[in-house]
């Protein structure tokens, strides 16, 4: 605040004669230099960590690989669910039938990795119960099994389509 500045509560004049009336500084000239320059480095901070981890999962999504294996019976469906995982951003690098076509629930099964990346194949999937189920003898990421449910239930299923 400069010294010959004075500040007032809304009355123009303080009644005494040859006196400036005094007034509340605004809110913003309350706080000191230190508190702003500390706010804008946090709000810096935060927008940086915000940015880095967008970037981190958008990386982690493109480079997730991806084994679909059809454990329903439905014919040619690991084929389809693989297209549409392409489509959503996904590496799938290998299509294939389940060791039984009797599975009930699609499985997301974990090889390699961070439980994380099995839980966003999941969330691309669309449904999915992600395990963790480590092989590193195996070249993928992330497995998925495809089970009944798929076919009986997800709206984006390719038999529920009609496809």
């Amino acid at each position: 605040m400069s010294r010959g500045r004075k500040y007032t509560r809304g009355a123009a004049h303080s009644g005494a004669k040859g006196r400036r009336a005094r007034r509340t500084p605004p809110w913003y000239h309350r706080i000191s230099s230190l508190t702003w320059i500390l706010l804008c480095l946090l709000l810096a901070a935060s927008a940086s960590l915000a940015l880095r981890t967008s970037r981190q999962a958008r990386a982690a999504a493109t480079s997730t690989q991806v084994q679909v294996l059809n454990g329903s019976g439905v014919p040619d469906l690991a084929r389809q669910v693989a297209d549409q995982l392409r489509d959503r951003g996904l590496d799938v690098v290998s299509v294939g039938n389940a060791d039984a076509s009797e599975y009930g629930e699609t499985l997301v099964l974990l090889r390699r990795g961070h439980p994380s990346v099995a839980v966003m194949v999941a969330r691309r999937l669309g449904m999915g119960i992600p395990l963790q189920q480590l092989d590193p003898t195996l070249l993928v990421d992330v497995t998925v099994i495809l089970g009944q449910d798929w076919s009986a239930s997800s709206p984006s299923a390719p038999a529920a389509r009609g496809g």
